[in-house]
């Protein structure tokens, strides 16, 4: 039994977990646990592209992108792997646009790591980030995709990850036990 299986089919997933935990293997099965053949998305402020397509080297049999944020460089030594870039992190709707290239060019099933949502806030305010998420989530939706965005709860307050994790339809916790949270019962 996997993660995914926890997850009762949701889609979109905040991945509750310190940027210090070796969350990676959780991050893993939540891409490629439970779908096969996918095509796998980073999009990422702090990793560089290398290190994305690295981690699912051996697995992914899909098409694999890197959309790079701010300073993370999207260099890829594989001709295979579709890159794009962001200079600017706080450039949200060309995020957007990058995001929905993506979306548009493949075919399901896809999968898509948001890496991370905690330096997204870095650069915008609350209320920019939440309306960003929420056009992002619906395009995930409508394009039948699978997505998990990384969080470091102890970086946010209580009222901020309310409202973040209102956007989603599962919650996964990572610590001494991975706790996973449906929207039923996120509230």
């Amino acid at each position: 039994m996997t993660l995914t299986d926890d997850l009762d089919g949701a889609r979109t997933i905040l991945l509750r977990t310190s940027s210090m935990s070796g969350s990676r293997d959780v991050c893993s099965d939540l891409l490629l646990g439970g779908v096969e053949d996918p095509n796998v998305l980073f999009v990422t402020f702090t990793r560089q592209g290398a290190t994305c397509v690295d981690q699912v080297a051996e697995a992914a049999t899909g098409n694999v992108g890197v959309i790079t944020v701010g300073d993370a460089t999207a260099n890829v030594d594989d001709p295979g792997v579709e890159t794009a870039s962001v200079s600017a992190p706080s450039d949200l709707t060309g995020l957007g646009i990058e995001i929905g290239q993506f979306l548009e060019a493949w075919a399901a099933p896809i999968v898509v790591c948001f890496d991370s949502l905690t330096s997204l806030l870095q650069y915008v305010d609350f209320e920019t980030a939440y309306e960003f998420l929420h056009a992002v989530t619906g395009q995930l939706q409508a394009a039948d995709a699978r997505a998990h965005f990384h969080v470091d709860p102890g970086a946010h307050d209580d009222q901020a990850l309310a409202g973040i994790t209102s956007l989603f339809d599962a919650s996964v916790a990572v610590g001494e036990e991975t706790t996973v949270r449906t929207r039923d019962v996120i509230q």
